[in-house]
């Protein structure tokens, strides 16, 4: 056998245990060695029986996604599974750490599984924009009904094998070590000389009436959707009408399908992304870290009270201290109302919001505190002189921009070197990406340590350096000056914010702005002008017009929309007139199309000036934090798939009228002339 597959011998049992780096992916080579190592167990006298394990931290993390970007290498895992359910001989899985997607299918597949009750277990496919392709899909509701099996994989999460709502899956749940069982079982099945396929169960099928009206609730949910998860939902509902191997021809079928569309392709490509954003050089330079498990929040505001709320629970503790008490006294109140809210909604009991709260405190004054693990600054608390107070040896953190990081680093000399920054997006409890904005000199031990505690946050966190602010502004604030320099040139902004939903966006630029406030808006672009040395693009926009008349955003009842109390935003017939006074000098050009070009444009200029690290961190960023469609897999991986050649040559034609924003810059017509694209050759 291959080093990736070993097998050992023991009382009348074949042990097959996958051993490949990483996490025992089902990788071709793999697969080969596993199909070679079961028909040599199979045609062996000696063996009575199988035992299936994985090396290491776990089972089999399924097969590595990539290889969904071609045709898949035999022999596939829905081949291996029908070997392994057909065998003549009993097979067992044993089952610990994690067994999670095509990994899972093979112990579906099994005549019996031993399983550590905390093994996670997860069909993710879902997330993919996929089905299964192994069979669970008529396996697993075989086993467990529809109801429990839909659910199971429509959310794609992973869930603990004792979990009430899968335990069935499992013949045997153990503590401890699961070998010694999966042994006495396997020589148990091979001594009685019987045992049952998944096949052949019906279990779950015991209820038929209400199997169907399961299959017929997810279906009123879903409607008329053409996605994944209809299809998941077509292929359940098969299992019980269908005989099995008719429902393994469809969900082969349905996948073959789905594997191409351009949704799995932009769901793969998201999946991946999100692995790689967390790969930061100084992880490999900071050794061993521990993740802060004392935060002190340091000044004021709704975000503050955000930040608190994800790290209680996250599990830590949490001490407020604001330069004003007032200022503390109400980011503790804001986590209060928070939480009764949740506990109202159902979302969490009583008492654990009173476990949070325990674990919530506000600090009288810095030196009454032990040295916090880390200090997460709100940009402008006065921190100054107060440093050695409050830690010796944590990190540092503040959010907010790069120049606020900078005169952190300024102020706390006693701590240069541990100050990193840090973008959270809100809401913070609910949305799960950050930004770690990393200064020249920044230790990497304090990198480390925030991406880390991010980590266990459950974010999704993307590295940003630079002088300017975070990835996710940046982009913005592209996508801003593109659509004011469209209406400075006639554009109806209406049109440009259908320009930006039909791009991929949930919102365009102009009800964006018109929600946090023109003035906040135009602040923040005046400030990356200035840093980055652009033309100030707000002046003489049509956001400053709309500002100078009093018109500020939604909160004011007017800003680019007019807001009647009551009733949904309407057009504004001052912003028409002002927009049809400047002419219609870009009648040829689709909006769309220009916006696009706007942040292709402004990706090509972070990625060279290595603000960015990798292309792919940007389109989660767009995807994660600033609301464009997952089933585009982000602006750049769709310029890639519609090609560069259209928005270069749109750049072209709208540089003279936005220099800044549509000139095209150099890695743009690289790629183009090397027939490129952002994430390699350019995709058909």
């Amino acid at each position: 056998m291959t080093a990736e597959l070993r097998t050992e011998l023991r009382d009348g049992v074949a042990i097959l245990t996958l051993d490949r780096p990483v996490a025992n992916a089902l990788a071709p080579s793999l697969r080969r060695a596993l199909d070679e190592a079961l028909s040599d167990a199979f045609a062996n006298d000696a063996v009575g029986a199988v035992v299936l394990q994985g090396a290491g931290a776990g089972f089999s993390s399924g097969v590595d996604i990539t290889e969904y970007d071609g045709p898949l290498a035999p022999p596939r895992v829905g081949e291996l599974c029908r070997r392994i359910e057909d065998a003549r001989k009993p097979v067992v899985a044993a089952l610990h750490g994690s067994a999670f997607g095509a990994g899972l299918e093979l112990a579906l597949a099994a005549h019996a599984r031993v399983t550590e009750r905390r093994t996670r277990l997860a069909l993710p496919d879902i997330a993919l924009g996929l089905v299964p392709s192994g069979g669970a899909t008529q396996r697993l509701p075989r086993l467990i009904g529809a109801q429990a099996a839909l659910e199971f994989m429509l959310s794609g999460q992973a869930v603990a094998a004792e979990n009430p709502r899968i335990a069935k899956i499992s013949d045997r749940l153990v503590d401890g070590d699961v070998l010694p069982s999966a042994l006495d079982l396997a020589r148990g099945l091979a001594d009685k000389g019987a045992w049952r396929r998944t096949c052949d169960m019906v279990r779950g099928f015991s209820d038929p009436a209400g199997y169907q009206r399961a299959v017929a609730v997810v279906s009123s949910r879903l409607g008329d959707g053409q996605g994944a998860e209809a299809d998941l939902l077509r292929c359940i509902e098969a299992a019980h009408l269908l005989p099995f191997d008719r429902g393994l021809e469809l969900e082969a079928a349905v996948f073959e399908d789905r594997v191409a569309t351009p949704q799995a392709r932009a769901r793969r490509h998201l999946f991946t992304a999100e692995k790689r954003a967390a790969i930061m050089p100084e992880q490999g330079r900071a050794g061993t870290i521990t993740p802060p498990g004392r935060v002190v929040l340091l000044g004021g505001g709704a975000i503050m009270a955000e930040l608190a709320v994800t790290l209680l629970d996250a599990g830590k503790e949490v001490n407020l201290l604001a330069p004003a008490r007032d200022d503390t006294a109400a980011v503790a109140a804001h986590v209060q109302r928070i939480y009764d809210n949740a506990v109202a909604r159902g979302r969490l009991d009583a008492a654990g919001r009173d476990a949070r709260l325990g674990r919530l405190s506000v600090l009288p004054e810095a030196a009454a505190a032990p040295p916090a693990d880390m200090v997460i600054d709100s940009g402008g608390a006065g921190a100054s002189g107060i440093a050695p107070a409050l830690t010796e040896s944590g990190a540092w953190a503040v959010l907010g921009t790069t120049p606020q990081i900078s005169q952190r680093r300024l102020d706390l000399p006693t701590l240069d070197g541990c100050i990193v920054g840090m973008r959270p997006y809100r809401p913070v409890q609910a949305t799960r990406l950050a930004e770690v904005l990393v200064p020249e000199g920044a230790r990497p031990e304090a990198v480390a340590t925030l991406v880390a505690l991010f980590g266990q946050m459950r974010r999704t966190v993307v590295r940003c350096s630079g002088r300017a602010g975070s990835l996710g502004d940046c982009l913005q604030a592209a996508l801003l000056r593109g659509a004011l320099a469209l209406t400075g040139a006639g554009v109806s902004p209406y049109a440009v914010d259908a320009a930006a939903r039909d791009l991929g966006f949930a919102a365009g630029p102009f009800e964006t702005a018109d929600a946090e406030g023109l003035q906040v808006v135009q602040a923040r672009l005046d400030l990356l002008a200035r840093l980055e040395e652009r033309s100030t693009a707000a002046q003489g926009s049509l956001l400053a017009a709309r500002i100078a008349s009093g018109a500020t955003g939604r909160g004011a009842g007017r800003g680019i929309y007019v807001y009647p109390e009551g009733r949904d935003k309407q057009e504004d017939r001052a912003v028409l007139a002002w927009v049809e006074a400047r002419g219609s000098g870009v009648s040829d050009i689709d909006p769309a199309v220009a916006l696009h070009a706007a942040l292709a444009n402004e990706a090509a200029r972070l990625l060279s000036d290595k603000v960015a690290q990798r292309a792919s961190d940007l389109d989660v960023v767009a995807v994660r934090g600033l609301g464009f469609d997952p089933e585009r897999g982000g602006p750049l991986f769709r310029a890639d798939l519609s090609g560069l050649l259209p928005l270069l040559r749109c750049m072209k034609r709208l540089a003279p009228l936005a220099p800044d924003v549509w000139t095209p810059h150099p890695l743009i017509e690289k790629m183009v002339k090397n027939g490129e694209g952002f994430f390699g050759r350019a995709r058909v």
